[in-house]
């Protein structure tokens, strides 16, 4: 049975996806290969802001929160470099990002797992 764009919306896509929370971010390594996409992870900001420089970059999902910092400085990166992004988070988005970013999507953890390839498919063709 062949690959189809129903089942592999993502395909050919490449999204970085920046969460500390090991079991959260595997999930979403999962869900988003499932879909087609190349996952790149980050665990720390440092990592994440490596990867937010990645010229193969579709999209990119933040988790608000990377242990005691933000992810502020990668989603500046992202943006400068014209890669949609998306937040997720426990925590409501600081108002300082939310100004900075206004078109950025928030996904509120929990979130369902169809929910991020249905976002991330929004933001790169918004």
């Amino acid at each position: 049975m062949g690959r189809t764009p129903e089942h592999h919306p993502l395909q050919n896509m490449r999204i970085l996806v920046a969460d500390d929370e090991f079991l959260i971010l595997v999930v979403i390594e999962e869900t988003l290969q499932d879909a087609g996409a190349e996952v790149v992870s980050a665990a720390t900001l440092a990592d994440a802001m490596e990867a937010a420089e990645d010229r193969s970059l579709s999209a990119a999902i933040l988790d608000v929160r990377l242990g005691r910092h933000t992810t502020e400085a990668v989603a500046e990166i992202l943006s400068e470099r014209s890669v949609p992004f998306l937040f997720h988070s426990g925590q409501a988005l600081p108002d300082s990002i939310r100004a900075k970013f206004p078109h950025a999507r928030m996904l509120a953890k929990p979130v369902k797992q169809g929910a991020f390839v249905t976002a991330i498919l929004e933001a790169v063709h918004h």
